[in-house]
């Protein structure tokens, strides 16, 4: 059966994620700093019977240019860019097996890399859905396959670092064509 991690907020850098049974199962705190080569910080914490635990922690650098740490556990994880328009993000697992982060139909989907380039998400984030007619609200959620189970944290931390780096993208692609447009406009 699929995990349905529901987001408290639509922001994963400030969020709960809620498992099925609505007891808290992550959560994601982001704190901004006045620091010359760390602009914010990430920290991810899971609760197992009452109990939180650190999971893992994401430095955001102050230099647009530079790439944000991200580390699960004790483990520093690479993210790999591997693609140019859609951006793409690959990194290796705890058990050492590859997996990529993907854009398909505006949703963040994680894709295992095997020999023969899997196609099959083992993780898609969905975003809110309202349904008018019977005014129900489903909030946005991260859907686990139950393959996945194994790399949970590594889901959760590699999920947050890629939704907000490309919500970020899409923030300035919408910047730079809005302030084309209205220069467009006035000529």
């Amino acid at each position: 059966m699929t995990l349905r991690l529901s987001l408290a907020k639509n922001d994963p850098l400030q969020t709960t994620f809620f498992c099925p049974e609505r007891a808290i199962h992550y959560t994601s705190d982001t704190v901004t700093r006045n620091e010359p080569f760390c602009k914010a910080t990430t920290t991810v914490r899971k609760n197992v019977v009452g109990e939180s635990l650190h999971v893992g922690i994401i430095e955001w650098p102050a230099n647009p240019n530079d790439r944000p740490a991200v580390v699960v556990g004790s483990r520093t994880i690479e993210m790999i860019k591997t693609g140019l328009y859609t951006s793409p993000e690959k990194f290796q697992g705890i058990h050492g097996e590859w997996y990529e982060w993907q854009i398909r139909e505006c949703r963040a989907q994680l894709v295992p890399l095997k020999v023969a380039r899997s196609q099959a998400s083992i993780a898609t984030f969905v975003t809110t859905l309202r349904q008018a007619l019977f005014r129900r609200k489903e909030s946005a959620a991260l859907l686990i396959s139950p393959e996945a189970a194994h790399i949970l944290d590594d889901i959760v931390v590699t999920f947050i670092y890629f939704e907000s780096q490309w919500r970020e993208r899409e923030r300035i692609r919408s910047r730079s064509w809005d302030s084309g447009y209205a220069a467009g406009a006035t000529l």
